[in-house]
């Protein structure tokens, strides 16, 4: 509940951690611009198969992993969605970028020595993504995921690079957002590590192109589980 003190408490096997960043699954809260062509019952459908695809990707990396989720005191709706067998912490923070640099501090002060954060409505999201993140981490101080709408997927540091500074006065939402923050480590004298460039889904032009040509690494996933027609109807 906001205003409650919240303790991490990682069994952290290799001192690396992925943070999941979602939202509780709330009809009419979960990707509003693609509910209003699709329905908001399907794009609520849509983001918990993003999920399941986001925690496969990070399930089968091996690596630790925690759920933070939005808004704070929606916790046992989220567990009720997902089960027992995550460590969950409430996302905390007036925005965006206030809320991922509170949640990488928390880990790190917890004992990680490398973490990387993640949305959930990358499809493609692959483990050797997030592996690949974590080993450039060893050479890098920050290692960033770009998507096509000028964004990022994913923001990861080692703890001894890691600064907030990177998510102060952010346009978040907007499509400059991965440009500022490279220039930004470059202004602070970071190392970065650039992975792919990926497709988050947030319209249904993204899901459009995303269904008719879905990104190399996305064997397995079909058309037909992402039914939209032209129009989104």
């Amino acid at each position: 509940m906001p205003g409650k003190e919240w303790t991490i408490r990682l069994n952290l096997k290799n001192k690396e951690m992925i943070l999941i960043f979602l939202r509780a699954p709330e009809k009419g809260r979960i990707k509003t611009r693609l509910a209003r062509k699709i329905g908001e019952e399907k794009a609520l459908d849509l983001y918990k198969g993003f999920v399941q695809k986001t925690l496969s990707a990070v399930e089968t990396s091996g690596r630790d992993h925690c759920i933070c989720f939005f808004p704070a005191n929606r916790q046992a709706l989220v567990e009720d969605w997902l089960g027992p067998g995550h460590t969950y912490l409430p996302q905390a923070g007036d925005d965006l970028g206030q809320r991922m640099g509170n949640a990488l501090s928390r880990v790190f002060d917890a004992g990680a020595c490398k973490a990387v954060l993640v949305g959930t409505d990358v499809p493609d999201i692959r483990a050797r993504h997030l592996v690949a993140a974590l080993d450039l981490l060893d050479q890098k101080d920050v290692v960033i995921g770009p998507s096509l709408d000028g964004g990022y997927w994913l923001i990861g540091f080692h703890r001894d690079g890691f600064s907030r500074e990177l998510f102060c006065q952010m346009a978040w939402g907007t499509k400059g957002v991965f440009s500022a923050t490279i220039d930004k480590a470059n202004t602070l004298g970071m190392s970065t590590g650039i992975l792919p460039t990926l497709r988050d889904i947030d319209t249904i032009e993204d899901l459009i192109e995303f269904c008719q040509n879905p990104g190399g690494d996305s064997q397995g996933i079909e058309k037909e589980e992402y039914p939209v027609s032209e129009t989104g109807e």
